[in-house]
Parts: C-alpha cells; structure tokens; sequence
C-alpha cells in the first residue's frame, strides 16, 4: 500500500521521469558546447584568414612601383633601372659637362660610369681628330671628314695655289715647305675651333635632349637589314616618354611649385601608359620583353594610373 502511494505520488509531482529529463539535458548541453566550438574556431579561421589577406593587401601596396619613374624606390628598383637598355644609353647633364652641382651650388668634378662605347669613341677620336663627343648627331664618317680629310685637302690646295701664283719664278723647295706648314697650323687652328663649336659640352640642356632622342631613335627603332629607323614605333615612343619623364622628375624634385611641368609630367605619365597598353594588346609577347629594356615595371603602367601632386614640406 505504502508503495503504491509512493509511486502515485512520484507520478503527480513528476518525480519518476527525472533521470531521464537528466539525461536527455546532458545530452543538449554537451551539443550545445560543440556546436559553438565550432562555430568559435570557424570564426577564428575567417578572421585568420582576412588579417592574412590584409596583410598580403598592404604588402602589395608597399611593393607597388613608383608612376612616375615606373619602379620601386629601394635597391632593388634603382638596380632594375641602372640595368635597362635605357639607362645605359642615355646622357646626363653632368656626364656631358663633368661637372656636378653639391648641395651648396659649388661644382664639383663628376665621376660618370664608364661605358660600352667609351673605348671606341676615344680611340676614333685618337685616330681623326676633334672631340670625344660631337654635337648635332655627327658620326664618324663626318668625324674623319671634318678633322682629317677637310684640313688635309685645304691646305693641298693653298700649296698649289701658292706654286701657280709664283709660277716662273724661282721657288725654293724651302719656301714651299714654309709656306705647306704655314698651311697645316692655320687649319689646325680652324679644326679646334670648330672641334669646341661640335663639342656636346659646349650643348645645353635642350641640345643633350636632342642628342639622347636621337641615341633612343637609333637604339630602339632600328629596322631590320638596314632599312632605317621607325621612329612612330610603340617602343620608340614609350623610350622616349620614360627619358622625358624622368627629366621632368628630376627637374621637379628642385623646383616644388613649379605646377605647369608637373601637368606636363603627368600627361606624359598617362600617355606612356597608353602606348604600353596598345602594345600588350597588340602583342603581350613582345610587351613582357620590352619593359625590363626600358626599366619600367608591369605594375606602374597597367590598371589604374594615379599620379600624385605636389609634395608636402614637414614643418619643423
């Protein structure tokens, strides 16, 4: 009796099934947990996941070329410059002249780099005379006409003038050996004159421009089997727009505020990037072959091109 009373008591109160709501409670909380472990270390590998791609981002942007000198500013870019076809054939303003300006405006004896051509350009003028570098994009051939042959020619000439003149008269061989050497110093004078009028030293800024236009001409668009030069080349056009470029930035970097070259700088900017796009869709081959010969990097000239304005001064 005293059972039976226990277990309908058991059954109102709800006491009999209290192992199992146990149990079945144990069961959802122990779910519960896992569940949200996952979901913690699925939350845990997406955020891993986006701090890798944002670091990758940032290190991507760092990395990224400079657009206007179209390579990075470290050693590795200025090497990836110093070791372009571009680079090697260009002049500067002080290799041409010798001399360098110091940050106090004194000039100072500039030490250039020594070149390929440099053996052979001192050995024709060795040879036939006139300067180490000619101005006006003179070649050899008009190197051995002016210095050599010209002198040689004119003072024959003033020789046989000279015995035409006294002709029938008595003429020593000594009065024509004066007369032949009076000749050969009268036109060495005129030849070093005009050795310091074709000087490239004696060119100025603009003329050193011209001097290197017709080096890139020469270098870049050159025809096969001697046909000429194609001067409307994409090749041409994007060498020459880096070497303009790259004037106008250093110029720039003196002259801050000078605005009116820095739209020019940039439009240049934009058009090279044009050029070298036209040439990779026309030829993606011939694209990825001729950037490192010019020095500037993929990155620099595809995509979005943004140039960035005029430089701020820290105030101290």
């Amino acid at each position: 009796m005293l059972r039976r009373i226990a277990g309908s008591l058991e059954a109102g109160f709800g006491l009999r099934g209290h192992g199992k709501l146990e149990q079945i409670a144990a069961l959802h909380t122990s779910a519960t947990v896992s569940e949200s472990k996952q979901r913690r270390a699925a939350r845990l590998r997406r955020n891993a996941n986006l701090q890798r791609r944002e670091i990758m981002e940032r290190l991507f942007q760092l990395s990224k070329p400079d657009p206007v000198l179209a390579h990075q500013l470290n050693d590795e870019g200025y090497a990836y410059w110093n070791n372009s076809e571009l680079a090697k054939i260009i002049l500067s303003k002080e290799e041409v002249w010798g001399f360098a300006e110091d940050r106090r405006g004194q000039l100072i004896e500039y030490q250039g780099r020594e070149r390929p051509e440099d053996a052979q350009v001192d050995a024709e003028a060795s040879a036939y005379g006139g300067p180490r570098r000619l101005n006006f994009g003179l070649s050899v051939e008009d190197r051995r006409t002016l210095f050599q042959s010209l002198p040689r020619v004119m003072t024959e000439d003033r020789v046989l003038d000279a015995a035409s003149v006294h002709l029938g008269h008595d003429q020593s061989a000594e009065v024509l050996a004066s007369e032949h050497a009076q000749s050969e110093a009268e036109q060495q004078q005129s030849a070093d004159t005009l050795a310091r009028i074709l000087d490239l030293r004696n060119a100025s800024g603009k003329g050193i421009q011209v001097e290197n236009t017709r080096r890139i001409v020469k270098h870049f668009g050159a025809r096969p089997e001697g046909q000429g030069y194609d001067t409307g080349s994409p090749e041409v056009q994007a060498a020459i727009l880096t070497y303009r470029i790259r004037n106008l930035s250093e110029h720039l970097g003196s002259a801050r505020k000078d605005n009116s070259n820095r739209r020019a700088m940039t439009h240049l900017v934009h058009q090279r990037a044009k050029i070298l796009r036209y040439l990779k869709s026309r030829d993606p081959i011939r694209y990825q072959a001729f950037l490192p010969r010019i020095g500037v990097e993929a990155r620099a000239v595809e995509g979005e091109v943004v140039v960035p304005g005029m430089p701020k001064v820290k105030r101290i």
